[in-house]
């Protein structure tokens, strides 16, 4: 694989990642529903938030890499 094609998947992916993070609260309003995880969901949804946001910067810095190698 090359450079390109490498940062082109960096940047599919974030833009996946990037939905996924639009659409957390969506995602997750089935299990808001459900009594016995009342008060869990909000801490889950934080968790899933920073996860996200840690894979996003993750490969930006891997593409900032990239790109300085092309």
């Amino acid at each position: 694989m090359g450079i390109d094609e490498a940062i082109e998947k960096i940047n599919t992916s974030n833009q996946g990642l990037n939905v996924i993070l639009e659409n957390l609260d969506e995602q997750l309003s089935d299990l808001r529903g459900d009594p016995r995880l009342e008060g869990l969901v909000d801490d889950l949804e934080n968790l899933f938030y920073a996860y996200l946001k840690t894979w996003i910067k993750s490969n930006n810095e891997i593409k900032e890499i990239l790109e300085k190698e092309k």
